[in-house]
């Protein structure tokens, strides 16, 4: 027992992980490595091929999931061709996104810029480069200038929806 009358077992030296000479005890914790930032060469063949194949792997609902699968798998196999490092279908996926939503915030940005009174300046606005260009092509339009003939303001009134829902609006 300690000091308040707790129990507290003996070290017991039959017993594996008990011993003070145990080597593991005092060990670092093995950490994993982080993988390296992708390339400009594997970011690139990432976009050229996704927007390649952006109908089968996004807008194609009849296609079977196998079949998108093995679309995403071949990119990969493109990148890992070029790429220091192996890279997996989930990390290329979760670039793609990443690209995605980057390039949108940064189209956001320039249009907020050009929407501010006396309609912003041009030294406001983030140019795009190729790659985000790339990407934005994939954008529907409504993304990009929004839906035309519609106020944002109109959604926050509620008294004309009567029971609908905003998709049958």
């Amino acid at each position: 027992m300690d000091p308040r009358g707790h129990y507290r077992p003996q070290e017991d030296e039959s017993r594996p992980g008990t011993s003070q000479e145990d080597p593991y005890r005092n060990q670092d914790i093995i950490r994993k490595k982080r993988k390296c930032r992708f390339s400009e060469e594997e970011q690139e063949i990432l976009v050229k091929e996704v927007t390649e194949h952006q109908h089968q792997l996004f807008i194609s609902s009849k296609l079977p999931l196998s079949r998108r699968e093995a679309i995403w798998k071949q990119i990969v196999d493109k990148i890992n061709s070029v790429a220091e490092e192996r890279r997996t279908v989930t990390e290329c996926k979760k670039r793609w996104h990443d690209c995605k939503r980057r390039t949108k915030e940064k189209m956001a940005r320039n249009r907020k810029a050009a929407m501010q009174t006396g309609g912003g300046s041009p030294a406001q606005q983030e140019a795009l480069d190729h790659m985000e260009e790339m990407v934005a092509a994939v954008f529907p339009e409504e993304i990009v200038t929004g839906i035309q003939g519609q106020d944002s303001a109109d959604y926050h009134d509620t008294t004309h929806m009567q029971g609908k829902s905003y998709g049958e609006l």
